[in-house]
């Protein structure tokens, strides 16, 4: 089975890229994530996951530019309901390293501004998961930055800007700087 493919980008559009390996043009669907990583023209390495639907329909080739988002997404293909389109969307809205926290910490809230991703499902998510962090260190956090999160959130952030902003504040800032701090910080700084 592909593991990975390498080979020159043809074409890249949100959520599809267009890889030929050898005069041979693959399309896989990408997470945005994905696709803000990727040139046209230039030579890239995409790790893949097929998946063959268990009726009728075509088999989809997924891509990803690192094997830990891929190993997150077969990891994500077993929770029950969830389904590989799903799994991409939720890959698209939130960073690996966010969306394994969130999971980690429980957050269905989170989760369920998804498109898609009800209450149920974002508990199911939590549920199957959980045994699934063992395979993946875990970003650890001070409670100065879970409160800085918490208050990023509660002004109207989305997780992913949330963490984004938290992230530059927190590398920019000293150690010591204080929940307001990084809050004030990143609301000054996108």
């Amino acid at each position: 089975m592909f593991h990975a493919l390498r080979g020159r980008l043809v074409r890249v559009t949100p959520h599809q890229a267009y890889i030929d390996v050898g005069g041979i043009i693959f399309s896989l669907r990408v997470p945005l994530s994905t696709t803000q990583k990727l040139t046209e023209q230039s030579e890239a390495i995409l790790y893949t996951v097929l998946h063959l639907p268990r009726e009728e329909g075509e088999p989809i080739l997924y891509g990803f530019t690192d094997e830990s988002e891929r190993k997150l997404f077969l990891h994500l293909l077993k929770v029950r309901s969830l389904g590989p389109q799903k799994a991409l969307t939720l890959l698209s809205h939130f960073a690996p390293e966010v969306l394994l926290q969130l999971i980690h910490s429980g957050n269905v809230e989170a989760l369920t501004q998804v498109k898609g991703i009800g209450k149920k499902l974002a508990q199911q998510i939590v549920l199957d998961m959980q045994s699934a962090l063992k395979d993946f260190s875990l970003p650890t956090t001070s409670p100065v930055h879970e409160e800085a999160y918490e208050a990023l959130i509660a002004l109207g952030f989305t997780p992913q800007e949330a963490h984004t902003r938290l992230s530059k504040a927190i590398s920019t800032l000293s150690k010591e700087a204080s929940a307001e701090d990084i809050v004030q910080f990143a609301l000054k700084h996108s």
